[in-house]
């Protein structure tokens, strides 16, 4: 009956006056289906016996009749039964708990069983289905589940239909039985229940062993080879997959024992549901630590059918590798180390097939690997008496790892050329596991892929993962072993270098090896190829030779790599590392190099670079070796060799000094880098000792001032000559400070002081385009001295302000980290005269913000940026009161005279806001003031506030902008009928924002009447734009989605939008203010509409705004509230 189908997807009310035997006659009662009738009809049959009865029409009562009914009808009338069936399935759902009794459910699940089982064939398909639900719901939800009579009827019912033929009584009758054992708690109701199932399987034992024999031909459905009566019997392993979670472990270890005895070598109808039943048993186990003495059989039957895999289908074959990978961490340890190259080897087999079944293949031979071959282990258990395989003993582990290593060769042995990258990502693995014993263990593996190398043609990239693999040995045993096997050596005869192709993966891989061997080994071998390359230049291999030897030379930063030795070879290395820098200036990057990464692994955290110019300074990747994350020094050993590096730093760091001062080049930044890494190790008496020694050589001021004195009358030569020496002084002046500025860190008071001496001579006695060291090492000592801020404060803001911003980016970003530091800490003195000087740098930064050079804003930018930061995070007791002072000094600049000022404070605004949207809602009369610069003549003001809006719309949350968007368009939308100066443009874009995050609604409910058709205009605009997706996603973003909106600009940008585009790229000059006001002036635009007042601006003079101690008062709500 397909209405019991229908009933499923549509839903009955239950309760109050909801009448079952209504709503079907209100739905049915129109249908001509004779289904639908004969339900209809007998709905009323129920309704009319519980009115003789003067019972309620509720589900209990209408189950009753119904049960009461079915009793007594004959299967003679299936149409009958059917209409019954139908209705119960109805009924039973909506019976509230406890509205049958478990005796009652008990019965009735007797009653449904005779009609479905006896006379089931006569039913159809929709009957039989609502039927054995009936069944489930009454056995899970009425009968008594600790009484295995009370549910034993309805069980073998319900067990019976799920290898029904049928396909939806059979699904029905399988979800109903999961319900039912899921329900299931006590112990002798869930044994007598799993003996039923398991009766089962035996019952169709036969039938399913001549299944699993039969072989599928490749191509054919397994379905097919299914005869209806078979049928039966796949099902019931479908019926065990989804049981098996719920039945009792005696069971569970009978089934898998059957499963593992039907499972064969070959593809059978049968596969699929055998390998889902093995996989529901691993995984239903998962946290026991039972072991199936049947494993080790599963085992060989899943290897022999992974090992076919090119018979067997692709996801069937990946299905048994997963399961082998859970069979052996079911298995005992001494069976799974036993078992572990058997499977590893039926697995190495798939790495050669298709992608997709050799990268899945890949990973889980990986995860063996990783779980069952542990170098501590093996560590542990073998015992080497000699340097030969033979000679090394040990058990399970060393046996398992040995045999896994025979599968692999033979696999790379099979392969032609070079093997595909599956293969070789695993036996990286497997030698990196192995550690120290891949030595023995895995040489002929290694000797293999070094055959593979030499024979590799067209480049590095077909051999890469060769060149993995190689790498992992030498991470694995160390260079030295690896060296022992792949010798690098001379062929004196034919003037080449064997192996030569292993120094750029040795370069690469180098990790935690021993000084000791790169001087004693790798230094005289570098040597000796440089030697005979001089005696063989005549037969063309000179060249190579000597490229050899210098990238051997090279590999000292892949030693200075977490070396072991620093303590006792540290001071051998120094020597070599000065004769290098004396006379191998091919060596100085590596020199450097190795000098940073020497320092830095044994600080806890590694120091930033000395140098301004910060991407110069980063360590090339061609000369850094890869970092392994295993690799790291204990405290205990940090502090060992940080006293070794101190101990023998001072020849270096005095080398390394004399020969860079005195060769007249700028100085590296690696060389900068690794001479602060050095000097960080000494103490200060020694850095400054250092700083003397070479100032005794020559003093950048006094020759200065020689040269300040040179006749401007010489003729040519003499002028040529005086060139040369000016050169010459600015290089020796610029390796001072450069030296001088690698010297701060740790520096003590004494050193400082002369250092600043340095940087003070040179900004009296230098071009203004020879400051980069002299700026780059006074941030440094404000930034790691906070002493020195407080002590010489008023004295370098002087000095800084007396020269103008240097041209060179690098320059000026050093100049203004020096006035960040100087204006927070101006900002937080209680010094009258120290806030002066911070309104003076103020001063700087927004006249800056004004410049028509990118770098130079950005720098302001970000200088502003961060005082901002540092008086929010500042800890101290008046830091809430900081960064309003710093809002109140800018504003200050509003109401001075200056168009100029006021646009760069308007400027400065917009950056701060960008970084700080509540600095607006937190104070409503700086928003009235900003705003109110609307009315000026000055265009420059204009572009500025606009640009001011923008920001503002752009970074506020959507909830805070609709409280300030009334206010916002009856200001800037009397500009959107100016196209001058791009005015119309930049009003479109901030109401386009406004939209976006407000909605359409709230923007047109807050825009003024006489705008309200150039508002239109904005939304046919943004519909035209609608195929555009970035367009579409804005124009349908909600109020609330928009202010999770994440912010696509920057504080640049922000800032730069008021100044670079408004003043066209000139450079403004500093200017004294003059005393002025166009503050009421009228507006050099269309008239402000009405006579709305924002109140009277404040007339504060600068003199008023230096002390930093008058803050803006709240006033009360000026601004109208958006509706």
């Amino acid at each position: 009956m397909a209405a019991a189908d229908e009933n499923d997807e549509i839903s009955f009310k239950d309760g109050g006056d909801s009448d079952i035997c209504q709503q079907l006659m209100d739905r049915y009662a129109k249908s001509s289906a004779s289904q639908h009738r004969h339900l209809v009809a007998t709905a009323a049959a129920m309704r009319s016996i519980l009115t003789s009865e003067s019972l309620p029409p509720s589900p209990p009562a209408y189950f009753a009749a119904a049960i009461s009914s079915l009793d007594t009808s004959t299967a003679a009338d299936p149409m009958a039964v059917s209409a019954l069936l139908t209705f119960l399935s109805i009924v039973v759902p909506l019976v509230p708990q406890g509205g049958v009794s478990a005796p009652m459910a008990r019965e009735a699940v007797s009653v449904l069983v005779r009609p479905i089982d006896g006379e089931g064939e006569k039913l159809g398909v929709a009957s039989l289905r609502a039927g054995v639900k009936c069944i489930g719901t009454l056995l899970v939800g009425f009968c008594d589940l600790d009484d295995w009579e009370s549910i034993r009827i309805g069980f073998g019912s319900i067990l019976k239909f799920s290898i029904d033929k049928r396909p939806k009584v059979r699904r029905c009758a399988q979800e109903c039985l999961e319900k039912l054992f899921g329900s299931l708690r006590l112990t002798t109701v869930v044994k007598e229940a799993s003996d039923a199932l398991f009766a089962l399987l035996k019952e169709h034992k036969s039938v399913l062993y001549e299944l699993s024999s039969r072989k599928v031909v490749e191509g054919s459905k397994a379905e097919s080879a299914l005869k209806s009566e078979n049928a039966e019997a796949a099902h019931v392993l479908n019926v065990m997959s989804a049981t098996i979670p719920f039945l009792s472990a005696e069971v569970i270890s009978s089934v898998f024992s059957e499963l593992c005895k039907l499972m064969g070598s070959r593809f059978s109808p049968l596969t699929r549901q055998i390998l889902k039943g093995i996989d529901t048993i691993f995984k239903s186990s998962e946290d026991d630590a039972v072991v199936v003495p049947e494993i080790e059989g599963v085992i060989a039957s899943l290897t022999s059918y992974v090992s076919l895999h090119d018979k067997n289908p692709a996801d069937t074959v990946v299905h048994a590798s997963t399961l082998l990978k859970s069979a052996l961490e079911k298995a005992e340890p001494t069976l799974c180390l036993r078992q572990l190259p058997l499977v590893c080897g039926s697995l190495a087999g798939l790495l050669t097939s298709e992608d997709d079944v050799a990268s899945q293949s890949s990973v889980i031979l990986k995860d063996l690997i990783s779980s069952y071959i542990d170098t501590d282990n093996l560590l542990a258990e073998g015992s080497l008496s000699g340097e030969d395989e033979d000679d090394l003993t040990g058990g399970d582990n060393i046996n398992a790892a040995r045999s896994v290593c025979t599968v692999f060769e033979s696999t790379l042995n099979s392969c032609d050329g070079i093997p595909k990258e599956h293969i070789l990502t695993v036996i990286a693995l497997l030698i990196e596991k192995l550690g120290d014993l891949s030595y023995i263990l895995a040489k002929d593996i290694i000797l293999k892929l070094a055959d593979m190398m030499k024979n590799a043609a067209g480049g590095t990239s077909s051999s890469q993962y060769v060149q993995q693999c190689i790498g992992a040995a030498v991470v694995a045993m160390g260079p030295a072993k690896l060296l022992t096997l792949l010798p690098i050596t001379l062929n004196a005869e034919s003037h080449s270098c064997t192996n030569a192709w292993l120094i750029p993966i040795l370069k690469k891989h180098i990790v935690g090896a021993s000084l000791e061997y790169y001087v004693d080994h790798i230094v005289p071998l570098a040597k000796s190829l440089m030697l005979v390359s001089k005696e063989a230049k005549k037969s063309g291999h000179g060249k190579t030779l000597r490229t050899c030897g210098h990238e051997l030379l090279k590999l000292l930063p892949a030693f200075c790599n977490y070396p072991t030795d620093v303590p006792q070879k540290f001071g051998s290395l120094v020597k070599l590392m000065v004769k290098f820098i004396k006379k191998k200036t091919f060596m100085h990057e590596a020199v450097a190099v190795s000098l940073q990464m020497l320092v830095n692994q044994n600080k806890k955290m590694p120091q930033p670079s000395t140098d301004a110019d910060e991407e110069n300074t980063n360590i090339s990747e061609d000369a850094k070796p890869e970092v392994d994350s295993r690799f790291h020094y204990s405290k205990k050993a940090s502090v060992k060799n940080m006293k070794a590096l101190a101990s023998s730093s001072t020849e270096l760091l005095q080398t390394l000094v004399d020969v860079l001062t005195a060769s007249g080049t700028q100085i590296s930044s690696d060389f900068k880098a690794a001479i602060g890494c050095l000097a960080s190790t000494l103490d200060s008496s020694v850095k400054k000792k250092i700083l003397i020694s070479l100032l005794n050589k020559f003093d950048p001021a006094g020759e200065s001032e020689i040269e300040g004195q040179v006749n401007q009358s010489n003729d040519s030569i003499d002028e040529e000559k005086d060139n040369r020496s000016a050169t010459k002084t600015q290089l020796k002046r610029s390796a001072v400070l450069d030296l001088a500025s690698s010297f701060v860190e740790g520096a003590k008071e004494d050193l400082i002081k002369l250092i600043y001496i340095l940087v003070r001579q040179s900004f009296q006695a230098t071009d203004e385009a020879d400051l980069r060291g002299a700026y780059n090492t006074l941030s440094r000592i404000l930034e790691e001295h906070g002493w020195f801020c407080s002590s010489r404060f008023a004295e370098v803001v002087e000095m800084l302000l007396s020269h103008k911003t240097p041209e060179d980016e690098a320059s000026s970003k050093s100049r203004f980290a020096c006035f960040h530091v100087l204006m927070a800490h101006g900002i937080q003195s209680s010094s009258e005269e120290e806030n002066e000087k911070a309104f003076l740098i103020l001063n700087e930064m927004i006249l800056t913000l004004k410049d028509g050079k990118e770098e130079h804003r950005k720098a302001a930018c970000d200088a502003l940026v961060m005082v901002y930061t540092t008086l929010k995070s500042s800890s101290s007791m008046n830091s809430d009161e900081l960064c309003p002072k710093l809002i109140n000094m800018i504003s200050g600049y509003i109401s001075g005279t200056s168009p100029h000022i006021r646009s760069g404070a308007v400027s400065a605004l917009s950056v701060l806001i960008y970084k700080d949207p509540e600095i607006c809602l937190s104070s409503p009369e700086l928003l009235s003031s900003v705003l109110s610069l609307l009315h000026t003549k000055s265009i420059e003001i204009i572009k500025a506030v606009l640009g001011f809006v923008k920001v503002l719309v752009s970074t506020s949350q959507a909830q805070d902008l609709q409280n300030l968007l009334q206010n916002l368009l009856y200001e800037i939308l009397p500009w959107s009928s100016v196209s001058r100066h791009y005015f119309k443009s930049k009003v479109t874009i901030i109401v386009e924002i406004m939209i976006r995050k407000c909605g359409t609604r709230a923007v047109q409910l807050a825009t003024p009447d006489k705008h309200k058709s150039f508002l239109q205009t904005v939304l046919e605009n943004r519909s035209s734009k609608a195929k555009d997706k970035d367009e579409t996603n804005d124009s349908q973003t909600t109020p609330m989605d928009s202010s999770r909106e994440p912010r696509k600009r920057n504080h640049i940008e922000a800032s730069s939008e008021t100044t670079a585009k408004q003043d066209g790229g000139n450079k403004f000059k500093r200017h004294k203010s003059t005393h002025h006001s166009d503050t009421n002036g009228s507006r050099a635009g269309p008239k402000r509409p009405g006579n709305r007042s924002f109140g009277k601006q404040r007339e504060a003079s600068e003199n008023n705004h230096k002390s930093g101690k008058d803050t803006l008062k709240p006033q009360k709500n000026r601004f109208r509230k958006a509706p």
